[in-house]
């Protein structure tokens, strides 16, 4: 079983492995290629037919070449078959042989190989389908660099072997048992040179086993931090060029790739260890092939022919075993991307979380079954314009270890009400935001939205009052402080998967003031939006997340912090929404600006996580304008 180093977090130390491969690791592979066994089955006999076909050649030539034998040379009988044969009959045989055998190889290469690519790629989007199923805990402390690298560099050495190249493996698989078949054929005596030099080859290769996959695991896990380092760096070029930190950056940079190179160069100097031990292996075994063929010969024992052949067939083989251990090296890689894979693919999914009915592999994870999916169905939720939010007894934080960031928080947000929630940085708003949409935990209290509230224990039946996480989240529609946009087109990021028509993608914008705007531009709904909206000012980027909140249909409504960065102008759409769009909907409304709050119903006062005040508007605006004038005068 494999053993990891205890660790604090993903940010300290990229996940690493030692000991053997776990059985989840073969278990994986098996969910993989599990679906195309018989096909995978019925082209391995293909391709070692195909390369049987074409080793044959070697021993119809040797009994060609004993037709010719003269006494008193060595000879052996012309099997009984091929007793008539004349050269054209030889020569049409082998044409015909050669020819069916090359047909046979290239077509299972080509249809094993995209078969195993297959396999390789539903193994790369079932572990993307359980990442993005898995807690945010797991994002806040996993660098992006680093799940970039479990999705590129480790499934880049998977697909290296087991998506093309693995039929390579396979044809000097073939080739191994057809020469070793054959040369038994062609003279058994033979047959103990090849046992002895497989074993030997063997012991060379368990000897170095250990070291080369040890030395690969180590590779793949110093490859992350670099590329982690480079990734936030790229996102945050622009702050490092104004205070000038370049030199810092790429120091660290520096550091963190060096330590790979160091890797690098450390496991290339295994592997060439590795090899040449097998090179020097290989050359001993083809001189005692030589010398035992020599005596063999002389004392009669076998023909010129079969000699011939045998030799071909050993000389052949014994770089065919060089290579099938050199491949078993490159199998230990690829086993390294796959366990490295197979640990995002086994982890546990955040609470409430399912997976879909079409996730192919039958891991533990609870999945939404018609049974579960008919209960949900059955229990109406969010389809009103408004709903009530309740808050009980809330305790919430980040993490177990951490100190709670709200305690022991109880309001209510009648339907189709404006709540307002103020306080200083660090005072808990943004973290009702969090527990509201249970993107953590929530270890003591209930949030409930009109008397439901989500079932997160995804190993059960829904009870009376639990409806899905999802379709709680979907209630809850969010205009955040920080606009979050896509690649890809201006459509994509106003619907994000939701059915509706053109004529509502408009007008949406129409509301939002952007319809003019986007018709201006040649692609208008498909006008290509670049990563994170970064050819678009923060006021589009705000209003085009409005209009796809609008689009949402959501009974609540949420806004962040919406309008702390962007323009006056902006600001006032924004502001004009929860009096104008949202009308009728519930609607809860972080702001530092207090002018933001003041078409507002209630007010909820926030101080270092428990609720300081909750009341009418004027009351507590009136409150808090006092309560900073005297924080001033101080």
């Amino acid at each position: 079983m494999p053993t990891r180093k205890a660790q604090p977090s993903y940010m300290a130390e990229e996940t690493r492995f030692s000991g053997g491969y776990a059985s989840t690791v073969f278990e994986t592979i098996k969910f993989a290629y599990g679906r195309f066994v018989g096909r995978m089955l019925a082209l391995l006999a293909l391709g070692f037919l195909g390369r049987a076909l074409l080793l044959s050649n070697a021993n119809l030539i040797g009994a060609w070449v004993d037709t010719f034998c003269r006494e008193p040379a060595s000879c052996r009988p012309v099997p009984a078959w091929l007793a008539g044969f004349s050269d054209a009959d030889f020569i049409g045989l082998l044409a015909a042989v050669t020819v069916a055998g090359f047909a046979f190889t290239a077509c299972f290469r080509v249809m094993f190989s995209r078969t195993s690519a297959k396999a390789v790629s539903l193994l790369y989007d079932e572990v993307t389908l359980r990442t993005s199923r898995l807690p945010m805990r797991f994002f806040d402390t996993t660098p992006v660099g680093a799940v970039i690298t479990r999705f590129s560099s480790d499934y880049g050495n998977v697909f290296r072997l087991f998506g093309g190249p693995l039929a390579e493996f396979c044809v000097i698989i073939f080739d191994l048992v057809g020469m070793i078949a054959l040369i038994c054929v062609a003279s058994p005596y033979y047959a103990p040179l090849v046992v002895v030099a497989g074993a030997l080859n063997w012991v060379v290769y368990a000897l170095n086993r250990s070291r080369l996959r040890q030395e690969r695991r180590d590779l793949s896990a110093s490859r992350a931090p670099s590329i982690a380092h480079f990734a936030e760096t790229a996102q945050g070029a622009s702050t490092i060029r104004v205070f000038a930190r370049q030199p810092t950056f790429t120091a660290r940079f520096d550091a963190l790739n060096g330590k790979y190179l160091g890797h690098r160069l450390s496991t290339s100097s295994v592997v060439f260890r590795f090899n040449y031990q097998m090179t020097v292996l290989s050359a001993a075994f083809l001189l005692a092939t030589g010398l035992s063929g020599a005596w063999l010969l002389q004392s009669g024992r076998v023909s010129v022919g079969s000699i011939g052949v045998a030799f071909t067939f050993i000389a052949l083989s014994s770089g065919s075993i060089q290579m099938f251990f050199e491949w078993m090296s490159q199998f230990e890689e690829a086993m390294t991307g796959v366990e490295r894979l197979d640990n995002y693919l086994r982890r546990e999914l955040e609470p409430g979380a399912r997976l879909p009915r079409h996730a192919a592999f039958p891991t533990d994870h609870p999945r939404l079954t018609p049974e579960l999916g008919a209960a949900f169905d059955a229990t109406p939720f969010g389809a009103g314009t408004s709903a009530e939010v309740k808050v009980e007894g809330l305790w919430f934080r980040y993490d177990a270890r951490s100190p709670y960031v709200l305690k022991d928080v109880a309001f209510t947000v009648c339907p189709g009400e404006r709540l307002g929630i103020v306080g200083r940085t660090g005072s808990g708003k943004s973290s009702v935001i969090q527990a509201l949409f249970h993107m953590y935990p929530i270890e003591k209290g209930r949030i409930s939205i009109d008397g439901r509230v989500p079932l997160l224990d995804a190993g059960r039946a829904p009870r009376d009052g639990e409806v899905d996480l999802t379709r709680f989240r979907r209630a809850i529609a969010l205009i955040a402080q920080e606009p979050t946009l896509f690649r890809g087109t201006l459509r994509e990021n106003l619907t994000l998967g939701l059915d509706r028509a053109e004529s509502d993608l408009r007008d949406a914008l129409a509301r939002v003031g952007l319809l003019e705007w986007v018709s201006a531009h040649p692609g208008c709904l498909d006008l290509a939006i670049e990563e994170r909206g970064r050819n678009l000012s923060l006021g589009e980027r705000q209003l085009i997340c409005m209009a796809r909140c609008l689009l949402q249909r959501a009974p609540i409504i949420v806004m962040d912090e919406a309008t702390s960065a962007i323009d006056p102008q902006s600001e006032e759409i924004l502001v004009r929404a929860t009096d104008e769009f949202f009308r009728g909907r519930t609607q809860i409304i972080i702001a530092h600006r207090l002018s933001t709050l003041e078409s507002c119903d209630r007010i909820l006062w926030l101080k270092d996580g428990v609720v300081h005040r909750i009341g009418a508007t004027a009351g507590i605006l009136r409150e808090l304008r006092e309560s900073r004038t005297l924080e001033a005068s101080d």
